[in-house]
């Protein structure tokens, strides 16, 4: 498997008003609101709240005379003076819930951290950091374990707070010696409903998250400076017709800035390690919080609770305790990345290297993670995590096989990728052109509904319910370092090869890119063998089911995709993300690599904007005389305006088509069936 096994990274240019943009729409539909009691529900600490020693800890903290004068920390102003008091009455309360007979799960602590800057998962590509990607946020107070000794880091944290903000009416930002900028509620994201968070406009009126951008030599920029991009591929994908149907306009809640910046943090939470399933957060408002709770398809809030009241003070050492005394599951770190002879307990460990786990279900069958290939930021979204491990066992013999483990967060309706790669190697053709898969299995208990169900609703409607899938592959070179010039031509000659075959099997990829096409190698004869991979958002050509059809990743895409997104998939649409994966290769990348920088990237005009902007430069960068290829690849540059060329000639002949016919929409057959496919080959 290639380093890079999906497409859900984003090549635009995300800015803090982008990131708002599309977080305001993802709370904004998939949001919902319980009862304090029923948030309460989902972690209750069996047999600790109906004892008498609870009830007595209630009396004795309820008369506590320190408690009450350290319970006055809502009314000081301004709320960056808050952190300090907040945590140490929370301390406090924390000594008499560790008085309690029976012992917790962990001991935890409340930290001041809005001074401190926690560097944020950066874009990956190739296995390798995207430079320019690199960032820091700084949460107002954080939750971690007491076993922290020196705190700096997101894996550390249990979970992030963020309080309610001064707002000034002169002024765009708060004053305050903290690394933040608040501005106006930001602009929305267009209306598109993909997969992972839609490439959005790079410009846009304010935003309510706080960031401080890391520079090239690590330095912490400082505030108000050009903020990262965020992930290097954009992947859209669109809900059919058949999809479950979005809430209303009138069921849309706006959420504020402090919302929005607190979804932030829980993103950053989940990509930290990649091993949680589900984060809690706390928003303060005064004497109100409210608790939260995120995972990949949205959002669960508790009415606020107030703490300055009995019933509220109640309610909140009930959460305090469920932090401590519940399961690290239920706390949502992944029960599957834990060895089981490990001693390092969720909230300390530093990573996943080194890990070995068993494959359920294969017996004797184990994985050890060697190296982190791509770890991805966002809510809503697979959020995939791809490890490059050995696996060791089975029918992998003594040696160990160098594989990737790839755990994604994929629509519970969707066909498995691992189903479908084992269909289609039923087939020997797929051998030399499609990558292996070893093992496949959904994690069971993670689909979010079932999750959700623990909030006391029975069966919850969740839109683009979700569950953790694992997937087992063949380990494939990144297919740029096919670097030479001569290389171009096998990999567009191979590639067409496994397009045909999907077809003849009565599939489509959907998603052809420069991150899903690798190789491998045959030390006997010195050759490769260049396949595709990534096929979690492929479809078979009379599939009907509820999950959201139309994708790809934005810079590859299809002309006619991009024009008309709810389109019936074709062929050509295949051979086109292919065009334009060469054109990238041989105008980005020398030597196998891309050095250049995100503002100065020659086709940075392919990575973000509105599907129809993307479209139009495309239509205009095939009518380019010349500029096709760099230095590199300069002795190719007249075979690639020919293919231009050519697929242009193609494109103008089906506006004649559609003129003819009187059809605007018109798919011309000579150029997106089976006659244009063979034209290209």
């Amino acid at each position: 498997m290639a380093n890079r096994t999906s497409s859900n990274h984003s090549y635009s240019l995300h800015t803090r008003d982008d990131i708002s943009n599309y977080l305001e729409d993802e709370l904004a539909l998939t949001t919902e609101s319980v009862t304090t009691e029923a948030f309460l529900d989902f972690a209750n600490p069996q047999n600790l709240w109906g004892t008498s020693a609870w009830s007595d800890m209630v009396a004795r903290v309820t008369a506590d005379e320190t408690q009450q004068q350290l319970n006055h920390w809502s009314g000081i102003q301004p709320e960056v003076d808050q952190y300090g008091p907040f945590c140490a009455w929370v301390e406090h309360l924390l000594t008499f819930i560790t008085r309690l007979p029976s012992p917790p799960t962990r001991q935890i602590r409340f930290l001041v951290s809005n001074r401190i800057n926690l560097a944020c998962t950066p874009g990956y590509s190739g296995g390798e950091v995207v430079p320019g990607t690199a960032s820091a946020y700084s949460p107002d107070v954080v939750c971690v374990h007491r076993d922290v000794k020196e705190f700096g880091k997101w894996r550390q944290v249990l979970l992030p707070f963020e309080f309610k903000k001064e707002r000034r009416a002169t002024s765009k930002k708060v004053t305050r010696k903290k690394a933040t900028s608040k501005s106006t509620t930001p602009s929305r994201s267009n209306s598109q409903t993909p997969d992972v968070p839609a490439a959005p406009q790079t410009s846009g009126s304010g935003s309510g998250t706080k960031r401080s951008r890391q520079t090239d030599d690590g330095e912490t920029a400082p505030q108000g400076k050009k903020p990262r991009p965020s992930l290097p591929y954009a992947t859209y994908h669109f809900h059919s017709s058949a999809a479950p149907s979005q809430p209303s306009a009138q069921s849309r809640r706006t959420p504020t800035n402090e919302e929005l910046q607190l979804a932030r943090y829980a993103m950053e939470t989940f990509a930290a390690v990649g091993d949680r399933t589900h984060v809690f957060a706390m928003f303060v408002k005064g004497s109100a919080i409210t608790l939260w709770y995120f995972d990949r398809c949205g959002a669960v809030h508790s009415e606020p609770l107030d703490t300055s009241s009995s019933e509220g003070l109640v309610q909140f050492l009930k959460f305090l305790s469920s932090l401590m005394y519940m399961s690290d599951e239920a706390l949502g770190f992944n029960p599957f990345f834990t060895n089981t002879s490990e001693t390092c307990p969720p909230g300390l460990r530093a990573g996943l290297l080194g890990l070995s786990v068993n494959i359920p279900g294969a017996e004797d069958t184990s994985l050890t993670f060697r190296e982190e290939l791509d770890r991805r930021t966002g809510l809503v979204s697979r959020a995939t995590l791809v490890w490059k491990a050995d696996l060791t066992g089975g029918k992998s013999g003594a040696d160990p096989v160098d594989v990737v483990i790839k755990s994604s967060w994929q629509h519970s309706t969707r066909t498995p990728e691992s189903q479908i790669l084992f269909e289609l190697h039923e087939n020997d053709r797929a051998e030399d052109l499609i990558v292996w898969c070893f093992h496949g299995w959904e994690q069971p208990g993670t689909i979010v509904s079932s999750q959700r169900a623990k909030f006391g609703e029975p069966a919850p409607l969740v839109i683009g319910d979700r569950a953790l899938r694992h997937t087992v592959l063949e380990y494939l070179s990144p297919i740029t370092t096919l670097s030479q010039p001569f290389h171009i031509r096998s990999i567009g000659w191979n590639v067409m090869q496994a397009i045909g075959f999907l077809n003849d099997m009565d599939w489509y990829h959907r998603d052809i890119s420069i991150g899903n096409i690798g190789f491998s190698s045959l030390p006997e004869c010195g050759g490769v063998l260049i396949k595709l991979h990534d096929f979690d958002l492929s479809k078979n050509h009379s599939s009907n089911s509820g999950a959201p059809h139309w994708t790809g990743t934005l810079p590859f895409m299809s002309i006619e995709l991009l024009e008309q997104p709810k389109i019936h998939h074709r062929i050509g649409f295949e051979v086109e993300a292919l065009m334009w994966t060469l054109l990238w290769i041989v105008r980005v990348y020398t030597n196998g690599e891309d050095k250049t920088k995100v503002g100065d990237h020659p086709l940075k005009v392919w990575l973000s904007g509105n599907l129809g902007s993307v479209a139009a430069e495309k239509k205009n960068y095939l009518q380019k005389i010349n500029g096709y290829t760099n230095e590199f690849y300069g002795e190719l540059e007249e075979q690639m305006a020919d293919l231009a060329g050519q697929w242009n000639e193609l494109r103008n002949d089906q506006w004649k088509e559609r003129r003819r016919s009187n059809n605007p929409l018109l798919i011309w057959e000579s150029l997106y069936e089976m006659p244009g496919f063979l034209t290209i080959q």
